[in-house]
């Protein structure tokens, strides 16, 4: 695996609030929950809705088209949507030096 920084200050995610990220042509959802960085792929795996426009519901991150639900820790389609297939959830991590989130990929 190797380590990405996306260019995101850690400093400016807000709680709950998703943010469009992008490495190697992939989108990325990267949102602070709970005081904890997450970053899940960026494209619902239903019909490519922008995960990151979408909203965090009691530990879920909900696709902003279809409603399609994905635990924020594991990246697992919720059993009542099962038009949606799991997605990638990424190790992520604040570089120490810059202050911005990285992952592993």
């Amino acid at each position: 695996m190797t380590r990405h920084e996306l260019g995101i200050d850690a400093k400016s995610l807000k709680e709950d609030s998703p943010v469009e990220a992008e490495i190697d042509g992939k989108k990325l959802a990267v949102f602070l929950h709970a005081g904890k960085i997450y970053v899940l792929t960026g494209t619902c795996s239903h019909e490519g809705g922008p995960l990151y426009d979408g909203s965090i519901d009691d530990g879920k991150l909900i696709c902003p088209w279809h409603s399609g639900a994905f635990e924020i820790g594991t990246g697992k389609a919720d059993e009542n949507t099962p038009w949606a297939t799991d997605i990638v959830a990424y190790s992520a991590s604040i570089d120490k030096a810059s202050g911005k989130v990285a992952i592993e990929m």
